[in-house]
C-alpha cells in the first residue's frame, strides 16, 4: 500500500510538472512574437490565462455550464478546427500613421489543409473573396491576407486598412521582437486582457461573477486635489458620483451667448470650483402646470392650466461654487424664480430643479425642500462612481430593460492620483450570478440579443414640464 501511494504521488507530481512546463513553454513562445517597428499601441489577450480561469470555474460550478447537447458540443469542436495555431498570448497592434481604432495581427498556420477548408467554408460565407488568398468584408472593415505559413489580418472600423501593410507582416518586414520594444513589460503581465499605448496601460480580468478593470494614464484635462474630500452620499442611491479635481484647461466662457442662454453642463463648469457630486436616490413626484388651449362657447381659443403629476428622478447636484455669482447669472437670464427657487431651464430633461446655496456651495435638486449639506470627509480617491443596476431597473424609463440589465448587479469606479499628472482608475463590475464566469455571461448576453438591448424601442411618452 505504501509503495502504491509513493508511485501515485510521483505520477501526480510528474503530471503537475509537465502541466506547468507545457504552459510555460507556450508562454515563452508566444512572447517571442514579432511586431512592426512602428507599433504605437498593443492589445494582449492571455488565451491560456482565460482557459485556466474558465476551467477552474467549470470544476467549481459545473451546473452553471450545463445545457449544451452533444451535437452542439461536437459542432463547436469542429468550428475550432481552423488550422491556425492559437498561442498562449495573442497580440494585436496599432501602427503610427493609421487610425487609432485600426489593429493588425498575425497567426501561424499549423495545418494548411484544415485552414484551406476553413477559408473555403467559413471565410467565403462571411467575407468576399478578392483573390485566392485575400478576403475582405463587404464594408472593408476586416481584411485577411495569407500564404502557406501565416495569416495576417486588419480590423479597421474607419476603413483605413492597407493591403501593403499585411504583405509586410507576412514577410516579417520591418519587425522586431516585442521584448525589445517599449511594450516589453506586457510579456510579464498575466492579466486576461491588456492594452498599452504611449499614454496608458489598462488591464482587465474576468472571474466568477465579476469583471475587474484598472487603467493608469496621463491626464491632460484634470488635476486631482492633493487632499481629496467629498460629501457623504447615501449607500442606497441608484447612482452616486463625486469628483474633487481642477480642470487644467477650460475654454468654456462663464457666460454663454446672450442669444441662447441655458443652464447646461458647460454653464455649470464655468462656476465649478474643484468639486461636484451627483446623487440619484429614487423617483419623486413633481406637480407641473401644463398649459393647454381649448375653445369656449363663443368658439374663442382660451388658455387652460392643468396640474399634472409626474414621477421624475430624485436627483441632487452639489458643487463648490461662488453662489452669488451663479445666482445672479441665473436671474439675469430669467432662469431662476427668486420666490420659489425653481430653475426654469432644466439641467436634466423632463425634470424641474430647485436652486439652494450658501456662500461657497450650490445645490440643484428635484426636491424643493432638500437640506443643503456641505460637510465633507477625507478620501484617498479624488473620483468615485457607483451604479446600482438592481435599483436602476426599478426606475423609469429603465424599468423596460429590467429583463436585460438584471444580469448586472453593481458598477464601481475609483480614481486616484499616483504620480504627477498620472491617474489610476480601478473599476469593478459585479454580476447577479456570482458563480458563472463573467466573460461567459457577457458572451451569452451578446448571443441572446445585445443588439436588441442597444437599440431598444422604449415605446413611452415622456411629458416635459411646461410653462407655469
Amino acid at each position: 500500500m505504501k509503495k502504491f501511494l509513493i508511485i501515485s504521488a510521483t505520477i501526480v507530481v510528474l503530471l503537475l510538472i509537465s502541466y506547468f512546463a507545457f504552459f510555460k513553454y507556450r508562454e515563452i513562445q508566444s512572447n517571442n512574437v514579432l511586431i512592426p517597428a512602428n507599433t504605437n499601441a498593443v492589445i494582449k489577450i492571455s488565451v491560456d490565462g482565460l482557459f485556466k480561469t474558465l476551467a477552474i470555474s467549470y470544476l467549481k460550478h459545473p451546473k452553471e455550464y450545463a445545457g449544451s447537447g452533444k451535437k452542439d458540443f461536437k459542432q463547436k469542436i469542429e468550428d475550432l478546427k481552423t488550422g491556425l495555431e492559437i498561442p498562449a498570448n495573442i497580440y494585436f497592434y496599432g501602427l503610427k500613421g493609421k487610425d487609432k481604432s485600426t489593429f493588425f495581427s498575425t497567426f501561424k498556420i499549423s495545418d494548411s489543409v484544415a485552414f484551406q477548408k476553413f477559408a473555403e467554408s467559413k471565410l467565403s460565407s462571411k467575407l468576399t473573396k478578392i483573390e485566392h488568398n485575400f478576403y475582405q468584408s463587404t464594408d472593408s472593415t476586416l481584411t485577411i491576407l495569407f500564404d502557406n505559413k501565416k495569416v495576417a489580418f486588419a480590423f479597421a472600423p474607419k476603413k483605413d486598412a492597407s493591403v501593403s501593410i499585411l504583405r509586410d507582416l507576412l514577410n516579417q518586414k520591418n519587425t522586431v521582437k516585442i521584448g525589445e520594444t517599449k511594450f516589453a513589460d506586457l510579456t510579464d503581465i498575466s492579466d486576461h486582457l491588456c492594452f498599452q499605448n504611449e499614454q496608458s496601460l489598462s488591464k482587465m480580468n474576468f472571474t466568477d461573477g465579476k469583471v475587474d478593470f484598472t487603467s493608469e494614464f496621463i491626464s491632460k484635462i484634470i488635476e486631482p486635489a492633493l487632499k481629496p474630500q467629498h460629501r457623504i452620499l447615501s449607500s442606497e442611491s441608484t447612482i452616486s458620483f463625486w469628483i474633487n479635481a481642477k480642470y487644467k484647461a477650460d475654454s468654456t466662457k462663464k457666460e454663454p451667448a446672450i442669444e441662447s442662454p441655458a443652464l447646461s453642463t458647460n454653464t455649470l463648469k464655468s462656476f465649478y470650483k474643484d468639486y461636484i457630486d451627483i446623487e440619484w436616490l429614487s423617483s419623486t413626484k413633481q406637480v407641473d402646470t401644463v398649459v393647454g388651449y381649448e375653445y369656449n362657447d363663443n368658439f374663442e381659443r382660451v388658455e387652460k392650466k392643468i396640474l399634472q403629476d409626474n414621477m421624475v428622478p430624485n436627483i441632487s447636484i452639489n458643487m463648490d461654487a461662488n453662489a452669488t455669482e451663479m445666482a445672479n447669472y441665473l436671474k439675469k437670464y430669467g432662469l431662476l424664480n427668486s420666490s420659489t427657487g425653481k430653475i426654469s431651464g432644466p439641467i436634466i430633461p423632463f425634470s424641474s430643479f430647485y436652486f439652494k446655496a450658501n456662500q461657497n456651495n450650490v445645490q440643484l435638486s428635484t426636491i424643493k425642500n432638500k437640506n443643503l449639506e456641505v460637510k465633507k470627509e477625507a478620501s484617498d480617491d479624488f473620483l468615485y462612481f457607483k451604479l446600482n443596476f438592481e435599483k436602476l431597473g426599478k426606475q423609469q424609463p429603465f424599468n423596460v430593460l429590467i429583463s436585460r440589465i438584471n444580469l448586472f448587479k453593481k458598477l464601481e469606479i475609483r480614481g486616484r492620483a499616483i504620480e504627477k499628472d498620472k491617474i489610476k482608475l480601478e473599476s469593478e463590475l459585479t454580476f447577479t450570478n456570482e458563480n458563472a464566469n463573467s466573460l461567459v455571461q457577457i458572451l451569452n448576453l451578446a448571443q441572446n440579443g445585445l443588439t436588441t438591448l442597444l437599440n431598444s424601442n422604449f415605446n413611452m411618452v415622456i411629458k416635459p414640464p411646461l410653462s407655469r
